[in-house]
């Protein structure tokens, strides 16, 4: 194995309208070499179909790793499910719902290779329309809704947590952390993650990779979803209410907790 093999993590559900994109864009904006794991969580609109279908193209053919959950385990669990699935040193999870620009993957890790302090590495998430979704965090989300352009969150910075959708994670951190909090169902994970990781002495990196995130990457009526945000949100505040609180967590900064602050 490739010391510095990267493994991307996808975990899809119900994802089968935003993949064509997502593939499109990995075929062409990636020159890094990458294993890459699919873990389908039960999928009912053709996703697992899509997926198979791809498998045997000559571009994935000796890259490409399908696994199909009978249920839908949630997002926490199905991360780290691949954890025990796969032996890069760097993991990067990705939704399905992205569409990734010129060597997206090379510079994620040339970040993460350079900054040895560093155990994840996020990058800078955009809308659609070119605006900005997330650029890290620190005592709020950086640039959220501010049109993207050259010298606005350009440079690597130290930040308190990175947005999940595609964020890098060197894989000697959960031998020391342990795995993603698998009472996070969908929401919030990634936050608590990079809390954990921060209050264990190691740095989250943003670096400023820009990453077009649609966010529609699974077919979640908009009741359910509320109720799932809702959910997360409540267990991060009790998790991190009970120990010191999380310094630069404002919950007003994070699409999960409107109006409401730890500190």
């Amino acid at each position: 194995m490739d010391k510095n093999q990267v493994d991307l993590v996808m975990v899809t559900y119900n994802s089968r309208l935003v993949l064509p994109a997502f593939f499109k864009s990995l075929r062409k904006q990636t020159k890094t070499p990458f294993q890459l794991l699919v873990i389908d969580n039960n999928s009912t609109d053709g996703t697992k179909a899509y997926l198979q279908s791809l498998v045997n193209k000559p571009f994935f053919r000796d890259k490409m790793r399908l696994v199909f959950n009978q249920t839908n385990t949630g997002l926490a669990k199905a991360w780290n499910q691949a954890v025990k699935l796969t032996s890069g040193r760097f993991l990067l999870f990705l939704n399905p719902d992205l569409v990734l620009t010129k060597d997206w993957l090379g510079k994620l890790t040339n970040s993460a290779t350079r900054r040895q302090k560093a155990m994840v590495v996020g990058a800078k998430i955009l809308n659609p329309d070119g605006t900005i979704y997330h650029a890290g965090a620190t005592g709020k989300i950086r640039g959220r809704g501010k049109k993207n352009r050259p010298g606005l969150f350009d440079q690597e910075a130290k930040v308190r947590w990175v947005q999940g959708s595609c964020f890098l994670v060197k894989r000697e951190i959960f031998r020391k952390i342990g795995g993603f909090d698998e009472q996070f169902f969908v929401y919030g994970e990634e936050v608590d993650f990079c809390r954990r990781v921060r209050q264990a002495g190691y740095d989250v990196l943003y670096t400023p990779v820009p990453i077009y995130h649609y966010r529609k990457g699974s077919a979640i009526p908009k009741a359910k979803r509320l109720q799932l945000r809702r959910r997360s949100a409540r267990l991060l505040k009790e998790k991190w209410e009970k120990k010191s609180p999380p310094a630069g967590i404002v919950f007003m900064a994070h699409p999960l907790y409107p109006g409401k602050k730890i500190e």
